[in-house]
């Protein structure tokens, strides 16, 4: 009996973000209810972009966008009109026909201003992976594979 609960504990699934680039890969706990915040900096008008995105089943979702030049949120291209928050962000909340993404690619950029982060954890991504492309998803995993990986 001690050995079948502690079979069932090992495989109970977790929730996880992982980003690999196809030799290293970062995992953390990332649980469904939780805001994840991608930031970067914004190519065509130089200003940081911070999205917030939360778990939509199998992938993520944006929920909202903020920056403080109002035209790198008019860039994502949805209906309605930014608002203006009390932190002087601009930010636009995504509309229901943003259909959550399976899988995000990224390019990490030669500035490495890139990075995710919950109120738990930061991953900056230039840091962990250098210039290169990483593939992000939201994930189960057994909690020993999570926790063999590293997700705390």
């Amino acid at each position: 009996m001690i050995v079948t609960s502690l079979g069932v504990a090992l495989a109970t699934p977790v929730a996880v973000l992982s980003v690999d680039d196809g030799m290293t890969e970062f995992v953390a706990a990332l649980d469904r209810d939780e805001s994840l915040t991608y930031s970067y900096r914004q190519s065509i008008y130089q200003v940081p972009v911070y999205e917030e995105l939360t778990r939509a089943g199998t992938g993520l979702r944006i929920e909202r966008v903020r920056s403080p030049d109002v035209r790198s949120v008019e860039y994502f291209g949805w209906r309605g009109e930014p608002a203006q928050g009390v932190d002087g962000l601009w930010m636009e909340e995504a509309p229901a026909s943003v259909a959550p993404e399976t899988e995000l690619v990224i390019r990490i950029t030669p500035s490495g201003e890139q990075r995710f982060a919950t109120r738990h954890w930061t991953l900056v991504l230039k840091d962990g992976f250098g210039e290169t492309v990483v593939r992000v998803r939201a994930e189960d995993r057994p909690w020993l594979l999570a926790a063999l990986a590293g997700a705390p």
